[in-house]
C-alpha cells in the first residue's frame, strides 16, 4: 500500500466494534499495520481474544456511553463499526455529538441504505441506478396483490423492509409458493415489504470505502453463498461461505461498478446532506442487461470479509483514516495474487434452532496448514478455559493460495477436515463454495 502524506506514530489502538468472524477478520488485518499497537474487540469471541495485539472488552455494544468512556479512556485512534445495527441505531452520530470523529462508519441516514429497502429503492430509482423493478408494500394485503401482479414464470422476490441479520429475502419460484411465503414472512419480519421482480444472473458483490465524496473499490469482486445447503438449495443463511475473486466480475466490472453506481449513491447521500463515510458493499447480479444492485450494505459483508482480507497485500489501518480526513485522493490499496477462500461452519441446525456450548478441538491444526487461517464468529470460553460454540455460524475456515481459486478451495476443506476430523458431529457445512468460479475457469 503506498500513501503520499500520511504520517502516524506508533502506539495507535484500534477499536472493532462486533463479535463475529468479520470483526475477527478486520482485526487481524488493522494488527498487520507496525503503527498498530493493540487491537480491541467489544465484545469480540474466542478466537479475537488470541490474536497477536488483540484484547476483549466486555461490553454491550447497544451502551453508546459505555464505548465513549471506553473510547476516551484508552484514547483510542480508529473505531470500526463491524455490524448493521448499531450504525442503524446512529452509534456514529452519538460519538460524532461528542466530538469524537475517527468513527469508521455511516452516520444513521446513511445506513438507511441497508436498514430500509424502501429507502435504498427510491435512492437508486432517484439516480437511475439498474435494480428489480419493485413495489413498496405497507401492508400484507397490498402485498398479496402485487405478488398476483407481478409473479412471472421466473418467480418473485419478498423483501423485508428492516434490518434481519440477512435472512429477510425470500426468493419464491411459483405464485402458489409466493403467496404462501408472505405469510410466513410478514408474520416474521412485519407487513412492510417490497415485492420485486426475480433477476436471472449470477451474483457477486463489491466492496468499496467511501470518504463522503467517492468511493475507493476494494477490487476485487466476492461471491457469497447464502443459501443453507450445497447446490443453492435450502432456507436462507447469513451467508455459509464466500470465495474471491469471483470470475464474473473481473476488476474493469468492479470499478465500473464503482464508478456507475456507489460513487453515485454516495455523492446523491451528501446532496441530501448525510455524507456517507464507512465501508459500501453493492449485491450485483449479471443479468442480460447488464449488471442491476440486488441490495446495499453499509459495512462489509460477512463471510465475505474473511477471503477480502486475505488477498489484501496490506493493513487497511492508513486508508480507513484517510477516508475519515476525505483524502481517498492519496489511497492505493494493493493486492496479492491469487484468490481466497472461506467455508463456514455452522451449528448444526442453523438456521433454525441449534445447540450452544459444544468443544471446538482441531482449529490449531487447521491453522497449521499452509495459507489457511480461521476466523471465529460464534465462539467463547467456557469455564474450563475450553473454545466452545456460541452462535450459529460457528467458524469462517478461510485460505489463501497464490496459485488461483482450485488450490484455495483445497486448502479450506483441508482445514475443515482437521476440525471436522477432532469435532466430529457438531457441525454442518456446504462443499461446493467456489465451485462456480472453478466451473467458469474450466
Amino acid at each position: 500500500m503506498k500513501t503520499s502524506t500520511i504520517k502516524m506514530s506508533h502506539n495507535q489502538t484500534v477499536l472493532i466494534i462486533g463479535s463475529g468472524g468479520r470483526e475477527h477478520a478486520l482485526g487481524y488485518n488493522l494488527a498487520l499495520d507496525e503503527v498498530v499497537s493493540e487491537v480491541l474487540y467489544a465484545p469480540g469471541n474466542a478466537g479475537t481474544a488470541l490474536e497477536k495485539k488483540g484484547r476483549n472488552i466486555a461490553i454491550d455494544i447497544t451502551d453508546f456511553s459505555s464505548i465513549a468512556n471506553l473510547i476516551e479512556a484508552k484514547d483510542i485512534n480508529l473505531t470500526v463499526v463491524g455490524p448493521e445495527q448499531p450504525l442503524a441505531d446512529g452509534f456514529v452520530d452519538y460519538l460524532n455529538s461528542i466530538g469524537y470523529d475517527k468513527a469508521f462508519g455511516p452516520v444513521k441516514k446513511g445506513a438507511l441504505l441497508e436498514s430500509d429497502k424502501f429507502f435504498s429503492y427510491m435512492i437508486m430509482g432517484s439516480i437511475g441506478i439498474p435494480q428489480a423493478d419493485s413495489a413498496l408494500c405497507f401492508t400484507k394485503e397490498e402485498a398479496i396483490a402485487e405478488i398476483k401482479k407481478r409473479t412471472t414464470k421466473e418467480g418473485i422476490v419478498i423483501k423485508a423492509r428492516g434490518l434481519t441479520a440477512g435472512k429477510g429475502v425470500s426468493v419464491c419460484s411459483s405464485l402458489e409458493e409466493a403467496l404462501t411465503e408472505i405469510e410466513i414472512h410478514s408474520e416474521r419480519y412485519g407487513p412492510e415489504v417490497l415485492i420485486s421482480e426475480r433477476l436471472s444472473g449470477e451474483e457477486f458483490s463489491v466492496f468499496g470505502i467511501s470518504d463522503g465524496n467517492n468511493v475507493y473499490p476494494i477490487n476485487v469482486s466476492f461471491q457469497d453463498h447464502k443459501l443453507a445447503y450445497d447446490g443453492d438449495k435450502g432456507p436462507n443463511t447469513g451467508g455459509m461461505g464466500a470465495y474471491g475473486p469471483a470470475p464474473v466480475a473481473p476488476e474493469i466490472v468492479v470499478r465500473d461498478i464503482a464508478n456507475t453506481v456507489m460513487t453515485p449513491v454516495v455523492q446523491e447521500m451528501a446532496r441530501i446532506g448525510s455524507p456517507y463515510k464507512g465501508f459500501f458493499y453493492a449485491g450485483m447480479i449479471l443479468t442480460e442487461d447488464g449488471p442491476k444492485v440486488i441490495e446495499f450494505n453499509v459495512r462489509f459483508g460477512d463471510p465475505e470479509c474473511q477471503p477480502a482480507m486475505m488477498v489484501l497485500k496490506d493493513s487497511l489501518y492508513q486508508p480507513l483514516s484517510l477516508a475519515l480526513e476525505g483524502k481517498l485522493d492519496q489511497l492505493k490499496i494493493d493486492f496479492r495474487p491469487g484468490a481466497s477462500c472461506c467455508v463456514v461452519l455452522a451449528s448444526k441446525g442453523y438456521p433454525g434452532s441449534y445447540k450452544k456450548g459444544s468443544r471446538i478441538l482441531g482449529i490449531d491444526e487447521a491453522n497449521a496448514i499452509d495459507g489457511v487461517k480461521v476466523f471465529h464468529a460464534g465462539t467463547k470460553f467456557d469455564e474450563s478455559g475450553n473454545i466452545v460454540t456460541e452462535g450459529g455460524r460457528v467458524l469462517g475456515v478461510t485460505s489463501y493460495s497464490s496459485l488461483g481459486i482450485a488450490d484455495a478451495k483445497i486448502s479450506a476443506y483441508d482445514g475443515v477436515s482437521e476440525i471436522i476430523k477432532h469435532s466430529p458431529g457438531i457441525f454442518h457445512y456446504r462443499k461446493d463454495i467456489a465451485d462456480k468460479a472453478i466451473k467458469r475457469i474450466g
